[in-house]
């Protein structure tokens, strides 16, 4: 089990907490912006920095462009006034590189072909002959000393040479190995084209500088302390590493890989600058590296860059943060020890004295007054315990007049369950009185609907009948019909034997002229009075023939007219016996009508004797409910008798 918890702790630990953690929030908030603050100027800082020291390079750089330039102005101010003499031309440039204060350890110039006497005269001359006679000169200074190096025929067509020429624009290297004398020397070229008074090229100039040169320069570059340079030319290689030797000549990728990773070279190139921040093997820590392109020539940019760790950077903001954090502990520490002493005095104390009348009430007694003094105090406790006597006195208010209706509710209760049981008694008898009822409905309403089927059956036999009665007319008014047209036909008949019965007279008598123009004849018509003997005989027995035919269509013709006679007679019955038949089918379907009327109004009233039946059963329900409600209800109030009777209240 755990031991009791104070609410002075509790309390205490709750604003501690809050006032703890929103001075936590806000001190990281602040230590975060400042130190994003801090290092946005330290990077503004370093970017300024960056593109002073930048231009300081360029202009550190361009001494050696200048006073290659102002050579290359000398000699062509020489050729312009015909000066041809090979001799003055190496004096001019042998002056120029004494002169030089700057980092020149070599000058050298390189004529057009036959434009500084006849070359083929100096083919065998020691000093030209590696270059067939052509002007070409390279003189080195070692010490203040000069000395004059052969060029050969490579070193003619080399870059430094050809790209100046080519283009006609200025032209830097990169760095590169060279050998002068017998060291091997890390050092670019300034290419400078050189022409006469009519703009065409005669030739170029150049100077070498040495990468080395450029230390003390570069060396004083410290925007902080631990900063260090990177210096490298347009295609990328070291002219100076952070003071180091290693790596002076190599391309910056070959020795620093992940520059690749944000194109270093490609930006500086096309003129642009970056900052970042990457792991570096200089310092073996991360640092902050900010690059700025150094515009030489048109086209051609060196990149410097200076690295600083970037703890040097953010060192400032990590003081502000120790001291914050120191400010801190210093404030928590303070506040742990005036926290709990304040809360005691101003909440514990006083919590304590009303939590003991807050106990005394949980066991009943409604009989507590506020503690002593608490009525005269003008604040928030004092508002509590005055609302507190308040609401213990309308409390007691309240739990008496609880106490009287749970008393009226009681005896109420009593009196609705006695109603509610004779109510339900009488509520059974009614139901029992309507279910018989129902039933002798039930039994009447089958015995109609048997009725009324029975009529609906008669109904339709005799609709069946009359339909019979309608074909049988039909078919006698058809015969009446087919009899005027038999007796039409005979009398048609009549009138050809007639016509036949005139043929045949016609025909005896003209046989008869014939038999008597044969006798007349004599012999010679005995055969002719034989065939009209024939013929007349023939005659004779087809007007006999014709009258028995006449005399039988005759006797025909009476019997047709006897059966149409009768048919007709048979048709009126029929018609009458019809409309005897639609009279009872009318009577029948009003009988239908009738009992169906009849049987719906049954069903309407076995109907609503259902309805009353279920009414009464809900009724009956109902009442059941209400008897076990009002039981409920009177064994509730008797409980809220006995929980009232708990307290102890005022009088």
């Amino acid at each position: 089990m755990f031991k009791k918890v104070g609410l002075q702790f509790k309390i205490s630990l709750l604003i501690l907490s809050i006032f703890f953690s929103m001075i936590i929030v806000s001190s990281i908030i602040n230590i975060v912006l400042v130190n994003n603050v801090n290092k946005r100027k330290s990077l503004d800082y370093l970017k300024k920095s960056v593109e002073a020291e930048s231009y300081r390079v360029q202009n550190i750089l361009k001494i050696e462009y200048n006073h290659l330039s102002e050579m290359a102005s000398a000699i062509e101010s020489l050729y312009d006034i015909g000066i041809k003499d090979r001799n003055t031309y190496l004096t001019t440039i042998s002056n120029y590189t004494k002169e030089d204060d700057a980092n020149i350890i070599a000058m050298g110039c390189l004529f057009n072909k036959d434009l500084i006497d006849n070359d083929a005269d100096y083919v065998n001359n020691e000093l030209y002959n590696n270059v067939g006679g052509q002007f070409a000169v390279y003189l080195t200074k070692n010490n203040g000393n000069i000395s004059i190096q052969k060029l050969s025929m490579s070193e003619v067509n080399a870059d430094y040479f050809t790209t100046a020429k080519s283009t006609l624009k200025p032209y830097i290297t990169p760095v590169y190995m060279y050998n002068i004398g017998s060291s091997q020397v890390e050092m670019y070229t300034w290419s400078i084209p050189i022409f006469d008074n009519n703009g065409k090229n005669i030739g170029v100039v150049i100077a070498d500088v040495t990468a080395e040169s450029l230390s003390k320069s570069i060396e004083k570059i410290k925007p902080y302390s631990d900063s260090q340079v990177i210096l490298f030319d347009t295609k990328g290689n070291l002219v100076y590493n952070a003071g180091k030797s290693d790596g002076i000549g190599k391309n910056a990728y070959e020795v620093y890989n992940w520059y690749k990773d944000f194109q270093i070279v490609e930006n500086v190139h096309s003129g642009q600058s970056l900052n970042f921040e990457h792991y570096t093997t200089v310092f073996d820590e991360v640092g902050t590296y900010v690059i700025s392109p150094i515009p030489m020539l048109d086209g051609y940019y060196w990149g410097i860059e200076i690295l600083t760790p970037s703890r040097v950077i953010q060192a400032e903001t990590n003081n502000i943060r120790n001291i914050m954090i120191l400010i801190l502990v210093i404030i928590l520490i303070i506040s742990v020890i005036i926290t709990p002493i304040i809360i005691r005095k101003k909440v514990s104390n006083i919590i304590m004295v009303l939590a003991k009348d807050i106990v005394g009430m949980s066991a009943g007694d409604l009989t507590i007054e506020i503690p002593k003094g608490f009525e005269k105090r003008h604040d928030e406790w004092g508002d509590i315990a005055r609302g507190w006597d308040k609401a213990m006195n309308n409390f007691n208010n309240v739990i008496n007049t609880v106490k009287h209706s749970a008393e009226q509710v009681s005896t109420a209760a009593n009196e609705v369950l006695i109603g509610n049981n004779d109510l339900s008694e009488r509520t059974e008898s009614q139901a029992s009185s309507l279910e018989e009822t129902a039933a002798s409905m039930n039994e009447m309403a089958s015995a109609i609907k048997e009725s009324a089927e029975g009529v609906a059956q008669s109904t339709a036999m005799v609709s069946d009948a009359k339909e019979s009665l309608n074909k049988a007319g039909l078919i006698i008014e058809d015969s009446v019909t087919k009899m005027h047209d038999v007796y039409e036909s005979s009398a048609k008949i009549m009138d050809i034997t007639k016509l036949i019965e005139g043929i045949a007279f016609q025909t005896n008598i003209l046989a008869l002229n014939a038999s008597v123009e044969a006798a007349r004849a004599g012999d010679q018509g005995r055969g002719f009075a034989v065939v009209a003997s024939e013929v007349r005989n023939l005659a004779q027995n087809t007007q006999e023939s014709v009258k028995n035919i006449t005399s039988l269509i005759t006797d025909s013709n009476d019997k047709i007219k006897l059966a149409a006679s009768s048919v007709e007679e048979s048709k009126n019955i029929f018609n009458e016996i019809l409309e005897k038949m639609d009279n009872a089918s009318a009577v029948m379907d009003k009988i239908n009508t009738a009992a169906q009327e009849q049987e719906k109004g049954i069903d309407q009233v076995n109907i609503a004797i259902n309805n009353m039946d279920s009414a009464v059963q809900k009724n009956a329900a109902l009442v059941s409910e209400a008897t076990s409600a009002s039981e409920s209800l009177l064994s509730e109030a008797n409980d809220l008798i006995k929980a009232i009777e708990y307290f102890k209240l005022k009088s």
